[in-house]
């Protein structure tokens, strides 16, 4: 129960911190409102004409949504396995972006790579709490 529980609340976690850096990426860098999402052309041409930065905290939030989702479910059930299904969730979540929206061929590859990358760092920095010590303290 504990590791469906940590894996659970890894992969939300996951999902939330890769959407708030969205969020603060359309806030610092907004897209105009009037486009038509149901041409191709058009969003192929609005996702070509974000600035470098702007594309780089998109991919960086695949990072660190896996990063700090796969930690909290290490943290939370101490089961390598844990982290690695967050990682896998937030791939999946990273190749629904790809899929529906036409990006560069760096970032599609930014797009399995990073969010695996950062559940190995998260794999590679968990620790086995020491007996009495707080999961989450």
């Amino acid at each position: 129960m504990r590791k469906i529980l940590g894996i659970l609340i890894g992969a939300f976690s996951a999902i939330a911190i890769s959407a708030a850096i969205g969020w603060l990426n359309g806030a610092l860098y907004p897209v105009s409102l009037d486009i038509d999402a149901a041409d191709p052309e058009t969003l192929a041409a609005v996702i070509g004409g974000m600035p470098v930065p702007a594309k780089l905290i998109a991919v960086a939030a695949w990072f660190c949504g896996a990063f700090g989702g796969a930690w909290l479910a290490l943290r939370i059930c101490d089961w390598r396995w844990a982290g690695w299904i967050v990682a896998a969730v937030v791939v999946a979540q990273a190749l629904l972006a790809i899929l529906n929206l036409p990006h560069p061929l760096w970032m599609q590859a930014c797009a399995l790579l990073l969010p695996l990358l950062g559940g190995w760092f998260a794999v590679r920095l968990h620790h086995k709490p020491y007996p009495g010590e707080p999961l989450l303290g």
